[in-house]
């Protein structure tokens, strides 16, 4: 009969006061016997008054800060730069195809050359020409010098304009954006 009666009994149906409200091991509802007294508050009319209505706040007006149009400046002028050596970049690389093929065709016609010249000059051939034909005679071993130079090769290097100047710098990245934009 427990488990009928506990099936029937429904949680909240009833008024509960206090901190009851979380006993969670209470199984059965509180019984006052007295009704829940609910008080109802009616607002009452707002009071009228002659107060001038206060004037719109007008916003601040938004401005830029300097150091924004400093940044975005200098990213300008990044990107201009970045554009410039990639330009620079292409230049270079379609040279150096160029360069590459012109480098190929100059060693095959060295080839060609080479076996030209070999064909031409026979040594035997020629050596055989000059001592009878021409009456030539080989040199003997008292004939044949012999130089030796003890002493060092020396070179002088001339130093070149001071093209690496920062002004030159300039006139440089100013002369290859007008080659550009020209």
């Amino acid at each position: 009969m427990a488990a009928a009666e506990a099936r029937q009994r429904r949680y909240g149906t009833e008024a509960t006061y206090g901190n009851l409200a979380y006993d969670y091991e209470r199984t059965a509802p509180l019984h006052t016997g007295r009704p829940v007294d609910r008080q109802v508050i009616i607002p009452g009319a707002p009071a009228v008054s002659d107060e001038v209505a206060a004037a719109p706040r007008v916003r601040a007006r938004q401005a830029v800060a300097p150091m924004a149009i400093v940044g975005y400046l200098c990213a300008a002028v990044l990107l201009v730069f970045t554009l410039m050596a990639k330009i620079q970049l292409t230049e270079a690389t379609d040279q150096t195809a160029r360069l590459q093929t012109q480098l190929e065709t100059l060693k095959t016609d060295q080839n060609r050359l080479l076996i030209n010249y070999e064909k031409a000059f026979n040594t035997t051939e020629l050596e055989t020409y000059a001592t009878t034909q021409l009456g030539m005679q080989r040199a003997r071993d008292d004939q044949v010098y012999y130089l030796d130079s003890s002493v060092p090769d020396k070179a002088v290097v001339i130093e070149a304009k001071d093209e690496d100047s920062l002004a030159a710098r300039i006139r440089a990245a100013f002369a290859s954006l007008a080659e550009y934009f020209a």
